[in-house]
């Protein structure tokens, strides 16, 4: 970890499943960076701006994938979670700036900010289609669960938020071991990435709080 960037690299390449700014979509890469950019970040091509970040950091784009947040990486919440079939390791940014309460999103402008909740979910695991896309729905389900507990409003409605205008997601598997058919909230693997993702949402929505000396 650097000041501008988190990062996490694999021995191996690794299935994946993102939303991310540079790589986004299913496919095999050994790297992921989150990287911190000033909340004003604006560029024409940012998929370009991102590639050409990563190589400068000594990433191969090709290999890499990459998310950008306003939020500093310095107070990026980690934590690796145990169960009976191995463990996970989860890595949450957050910041609710621009907090959204989907259900009243109708109405507002479309804005492209930069992401402010990024979400890891690294597995030793070797994961089916299906636990790939259920492991994103229960990793978002945990997030807005941690929203809600933290009372994080929209600010437009003051209505409880269930994200930002711009979150990204990151699932990714070793593919080797233990097979995970399912990862849906009561399969073994899925109650692993709900407690996780609550875990360290909640832990970084709490160290927003205190940096921008917001009341509790």
């Amino acid at each position: 970890m650097s000041s501008d960037y988190v990062s996490f690299r694999a021995e191996q390449p690794m299935k994946t499943l993102s939303s991310a700014v540079h790589n986004a979509g299913l496919g095999s890469y050994r790297a992921f960076v989150n990287r911190s950019v000033d909340i004003h970040y604006n560029v024409d091509d940012a998929q370009a701006e991102m590639a050409a970040y990563l190589e400068q950091q000594g990433f191969q784009p090709a290999e890499t994938v990459g998310m950008m947040t306003a939020v500093s990486t310095e107070h990026v919440e980690i934590g690796q979670y145990d169960g009976d079939f191995g463990s996970i390791l989860v890595a949450v940014t957050a910041g609710v700036g621009n907090a959204v309460d989907v259900s009243q999103a109708l109405t507002r402008e479309e804005e492209q900010k930069i992401g402010t909740i990024n979400t890891w979910v690294i597995v030793n695991g070797d994961l089916s289609d299906e636990a790939f896309v259920q492991a994103v729905i229960t990793a978002t389900e945990a997030k807005v669960k941690a929203l809600h507990d933290e009372a994080i409003q929209d600010p437009l409605t003051g209505t409880i938020a269930t994200g930002t205008s711009t979150d990204s997601v990151l699932v990714a598997a070793t593919q080797q071991g233990v097979h995970f058919p399912y990862a849906g909230t009561v399969a073994p693997l899925g109650k692993l990435v709900g407690h996780g993702v609550y875990d360290c949402t909640v832990r970084a929505l709490r160290a927003y709080k205190k940096v921008n000396g917001w009341e509790t």
